[in-house]
């Protein structure tokens, strides 16, 4: 065990595109999805501890009910290793919308971990234990752009522009159980075949970052807007002044318009001020990750 304290963020995601193909054997769907990690992110605190506590500032997030509890267990049981260690959260990120909190705090639990035991697992290794935490925690291991496919933790990374100026907007308002709820309000009509996805991947424009949001879909889309209270209405508050339609995240409620401007977040987050939602100028990021 180190002695030294190490800390490391923990970074957003949002979905540039995300179509759902159809529904698999095991109860998952498959999907064919862009994601990018943005500049928005939690902070991961490791300090020696003879046993294993994991302590967020939002105390209703600590301890074993937390997706970090979870990632120690299963690095340290890999390793074959006793799970000795104090985890700190500070939440910015916030939770149940879209954009990958939990998922962001488990990947940076495994990589870190990983430094902090001293375990020397190769990169491949740390994919697998975040295969079994959630569908973006793989992607999240690494960040950047990436190609995703199977439950979306199948990734391969792509090439783009970083710092792309990013309007996000996370309403007030989540629903119990909300991934599950979510696919199980989509019918046939709500899934497609990855073309359009695969196609923006493979664009030159996207790799230039010249693609818009409103190039963008997400088979999420309407169902959300269907499910989640109030976020027609703050939906339609943001659309009436962004240059770009916005895309939702995920399975949202979390939704983004790119490329954005100082002014035009300014704008949005005076037309939310009532709604309870937030908005953030946050940039897309290609963070560089060792193991």
């Amino acid at each position: 065990m180190r002695n030294e304290i190490l800390r490391l963020p923990a970074y957003a995601k949002i979905n540039l595109s995300l179509e759902v193909l159809g529904k698999r054997d095991d109860g998952y769907h498959d999907v064919a999805t862009i994601l990018q990690t943005v500049d928005l992110a939690d902070e991961l605190t490791i300090s020696p501890s003879p046993q294993l506590d994991v302590l967020c500032d939002d105390p209703e997030l600590s301890g074993e009910q937390n997706i970090v509890w979870d990632a120690a267990v299963a690095v340290a049981t890999y390793a074959g290793i006793e799970p000795k260690a104090r985890i700190g959260i500070e939440k910015r990120i916030p939770t149940a919308a879209g954009v990958g909190g939990g998922s962001a705090d488990a990947a940076a639990a495994v990589r870190a971990l990983n430094r902090f035991w001293r375990l020397g697992l190769a990169r491949r290794e740390l994919h697998s234990l975040a295969s079994g935490l959630g569908s973006d925690v793989p992607f999240l291991v690494d960040g950047g752009t990436a190609f995703g496919t199977g439950r979306g933790d199948v990734v391969v990374r792509l090439a783009s522009e970083e710092g792309l100026p990013v309007l996000l907007i996370t309403p007030a308002h989540s629903i119990p159980r909300k991934t599950p709820t979510l696919y199980g309000a989509l019918t046939p009509q709500d899934y497609s075949d990855g073309t359009h996805t695969r196609q923006m991947a493979e664009s030159a424009a996207f790799s230039r970052g010249t693609i818009t949001s409103e190039s963008y879909q997400n088979a999420f889309a309407r169902v959300a807007l269907e499910i989640f209270p109030g976020l027609s209405d703050v939906w339609e508050k943001t659309a009436a002044i962004t240059q770009y339609t916005p895309c939702l995240s995920g399975a949202g409620p979390a939704f983004f318009c790119i490329p954005t401007s100082e002014t035009e977040y300014k704008q949005v987050a005076d037309a939310l001020r009532d709604t309870g939602a937030k908005a953030y100028l946050v940039r897309t990021i290609n963070p560089v990750q060792d193991v």
